[in-house]
């Protein structure tokens, strides 16, 4: 692991607290026009032929693929038919998140000091509090972080509790992540402990204020929003979704600001767990807006969302062919448990004769892992059919390293009791 900290006095980093929002409308979001169903391609026929041979029933397959520039449709299958997209609506938390927030927002956590500090014995005589700010990705890296300027500061003794006070989570990878606060605060607590920060009382919950000691920022919300559509982590998803209203808030911001109808989408969990719906059309308009959201902060799909082929997580072995690999950014979902069984894969493919072209593949009632074998060849096809893969910018894995670029910033002085000189 490369570790990239960077420690800054209050005068010198002024980062804003409160959540600005970035964008207001997308109505610059050029609509598709209503055209009769465009014809099949060959790719588009064999891919439904196949799944006829294999059993499954075309009724729970919607498929289109649409140019990125001057908007066509290139092939559609039930484009207007709701599908639960499972992961997926990881694109939608991603899109909106970065629309109020913006790319470089940083979640804050504030560690104060409920009590005296003894500097001769580096004891706090009181809690210390912990207030959380939805960090979806606060580790032991970042406990370790804290522990070392806490040392700094002269505290290695707390004679109170640890205090959570608001959202505070300790991020753990997986798919059965256990985000708690009990859960998340066991694991601070250890983490600072282990780390040589000493507390006496329990761990407590409920606000409560305090001079303010020091401030820990995560990474930069795009950093974020590629590892956890990179790897599909539920975890994260959940914790940004919950930042930005929850996923009432994020199906209102779609309907409101892009344009979907009430009856285009239903979004049950930021993360794609459990029953969302969206069809293949909806899908697109998402994925178009946060295309044109990126270019407006002079970013590209590649800085939010996995290359095939060559970034880790779930599409690293896929479309990994020679011909194809790099060409293709996109985004996997999976569920086995529920209609059935769900595969599906949204993203964007690069070709030499049709340009960018944006592709919404939802498949269920079937095995998931013949479905993703279908997918794939069903792209690969597409691309053929185009003359052919024009690989993207990153040719090597942008998640090889994990490579932090969180902020501690350290807000008071040693030796100084003053509230004033601890002030946001």
């Amino acid at each position: 692991m490369v570790k990239k900290v960077l420690v800054l006095p209050l005068i010198v980093l002024l980062l804003p607290v409160s959540v600005i929002e970035k964008r207001t409308s997308y109505d610059a979001v050029v609509p598709i026009a209503d055209e009769p169903e465009a014809p099949a391609s060959q790719s588009l026929t064999e891919f439904k032929s196949a799944i006829e041979t294999r059993g499954q029933s075309l009724a729970d397959q919607g498929v289109l693929i649409e140019t990125l520039d001057h908007p066509r449709s290139v092939a559609e299958h039930n484009a207007d038919v709701t599908f639960n997209p499972a992961s997926v609506m990881k694109l939608a938390t991603s899109f909106v998140a970065l629309a109020k927030l913006g790319p470089d927002y940083r979640y804050r956590t504030n560690f104060r000091a409920g009590g005296l500090i003894d500097w001769n014995t580096h004891t706090l005589e009181g809690d210390l509090i912990v207030q959380g700010g939805s960090n979806p990705i606060f580790s032991s890296y970042d406990a370790e972080e804290v522990a070392l300027q806490l040392s700094k500061l002269g505290i290695t003794h707390v004679t109170g509790g640890l205090r959570i006070a608001g959202a505070f989570y300790y991020f753990a990878t997986g798919y059965h992540s256990n985000l708690s606060p009990e859960t998340s605060a066991g694991k601070l607590r250890t983490a600072l402990q282990r780390s040589g920060i000493k507390i006496d009382g329990a761990t407590v919950f409920g606000a409560s204020e305090g001079p303010l000691l020091l401030s820990h920022y995560s990474d930069p919300l795009e950093s974020i929003l590629l590892f956890q559509n990179a790897h599909s982590s539920n975890a994260i998803a959940e914790v940004v979704g919950a930042s930005i209203g929850g996923p009432r808030a994020i199906q209102d911001y779609l309907v409101e600001k892009v344009g979907l109808g009430e009856t285009d989408l239903f979004v049950g969990r930021a993360s794609g767990l459990d029953f969302n719906r969206i069809t293949p059309r909806a899908t697109l308009r998402v994925l178009r807006a946060l295309v044109q959201l990126l270019a407006d902060h002079s970013l590209r799909p590649e800085d939010v969302m996995p290359v095939a082929g060559i970034d880790s997580g779930t599409l690293h072995g896929r479309l990994a062919r020679e011909d194809v690999r790099g060409g293709v950014v996109a985004k996997t979902g999976t569920l086995v448990s529920l209609d059935n069984g769900v595969s599906t894969l949204v993203g964007i493919a690069y070709t030499k004769t049709k340009g960018a072209l944006l592709f919404a593949v939802f498949d269920s009632g079937g095995n998931v892992n013949a479905y993703r074998r279908l997918q794939d060849q069903f792209i690969e096809q597409m691309i053929a059919e185009a003359g052919g893969a024009v690989a993207v910018s990153r040719s090597e894995d942008a998640l090889a390293e994990v490579v932090r670029h969180s902020i501690v910033q350290v807000l008071w002085k040693p030796g100084d009791q003053s509230a004033e000189t601890a002030t946001e």
